[in-house]
């Protein structure tokens, strides 16, 4: 002999099925289906997982581009400070009058 605990289930027998959440939320929307609060928050749960992100493809770089990259990023900054310092250095020798 088996006992009950807690509230009796709800008889869901008489209810349409569909092929994904969408389909569901949408003959909610049109009046087709009467909407059952359990069933309409599990379809908006479900609906991101069933449907593909539209988003665009990112290429990433190969690591040998990466590496290429960066080699060429530090040489830059590296020119770029001893250009910064090249210019201090003439301009310290123009205030003398040497240049």
């Amino acid at each position: 002999m088996t006992t009950q605990r807690g509230r009796p289930k709800k008889d869901r027998s008489g209810q349409d099925l569909f092929e994904n959440a969408e389909d569901y939320l949408r003959a909610v929307v049109t009046g087709e289906t009467i909407p059952d609060a359990v069933r309409v928050q599990a379809a908006r749960t479900l609906i991101q997982y069933e449907t593909a992100r539209k988003r665009a493809r990112v290429k990433s770089p190969s690591p040998a581009q990466l590496d290429k990259k960066s080699a060429a990023d530090l040489e830059r900054s590296n020119i770029e400070q001893f250009e910064a310092k090249a210019e201090k250095i003439r301009a310290k020798y123009r205030k003398r009058g040497k240049l």
